[in-house]
């Protein structure tokens, strides 16, 4: 059985997820406009947005027809602050020799 550290990464750490959450920052969206904005097919905007809904990342309600997906206040912290982090060490994680075999599947 895998361990829920590995778990919340395989959530938290997947590109089209992690947009998500950063486009959910600073305002709620329906799927329309996520779609829009980060432009993700719609079959796998779904996939990862039911995986955030899962993982209680984000939240959803109903307005109409609509789902309004917003992100939750803890979340919504540890995404600025990974945001953060980001940004201070960029120059470190583009140096970074390991990351670069690995994204070419040499490790």
């Amino acid at each position: 059985m895998r361990n829920a550290t590995d778990l919340f990464f395989d959530a938290f750490a997947n590109q089209n997820r992690f947009r998500i959450l950063v486009a959910l920052r600073d305002r709620e969206m329906c799927a329309g406009e996520l779609q829009k904005e980060l432009n993700i097919e719609q079959t796998n905007l779904s996939h990862d947005l039911r995986c955030l809904l899962n993982c209680r990342f984000v939240n959803v309600r109903k307005d109409g027809r609509k789902r309004i997906y917003s992100i939750n206040d803890e979340t919504k912290d540890l995404v600025d602050e990974v945001t953060r982090h980001v940004k201070r060490y960029e120059k470190y994680l583009r140096k970074c020799g390991i990351l670069k075999e690995e994204k070419n599947g040499r490790i």
